[in-house]
């Protein structure tokens, strides 16, 4: 059995590490088979241990790059809209001039007749109309 370690400060050692003395122990007993495979899935969590940490670093990098263009994607657009707001802002302007320029209220469909009925004298049965209308299917309180 390997007691290398045993009169040493305790230090957190990796699960490879782990399996590596695992391993060392095990050929030591005179169990190689079972030493070789314990130091393969050493070497293979070491493998994967690799990967993880290049996926986290390219993860880290994306990340960068992707606020980076983002970043850019900002500058260009305040700089788009620094060149067109005031064209943008001078063809509303001139739009809104026109039309209010061109706006005739009595161009409208029935506008004469529209305002000949809402200035003359309304009749009883009109007046009764409009009060039924309004009131139909109201509900009313009086306080005397």
């Amino acid at each position: 059995m390997n007691i290398e370690n045993q009169n040493q400060p305790a230090t957190r050692e990796t699960m490879a590490e782990y399996l590596d003395r695992l391993a060392a122990d095990q050929i030591e007993a005179g169990l190689d088979a079972t030493g070789a495979d314990i130091k393969a899935a050493a070497a293979e969590i070491r493998k994967l241990t690799q990967d993880i940490d290049q996926l986290h670093e390219h993860r880290k990098n994306r990340a960068a790059a992707m606020a980076e263009a983002a970043s850019r994607e900002d500058q260009l657009a305040g700089a788009l809209f620094g060149l067109l707001e005031d064209r943008i802002r001078s063809e509303a302007e001139a739009a809104a001039k026109d039309a209010l320029e061109d706006y005739d209220p009595t161009d409208h469909y029935n506008f004469s007749d529209a305002v000949a009925e809402h200035s003359s004298e309304p009749d009883e049965d009109r007046t009764r109309d409009i009060v039924r209308e309004v009131i139909e299917g109201g509900t009313f309180t009086f306080h005397v």
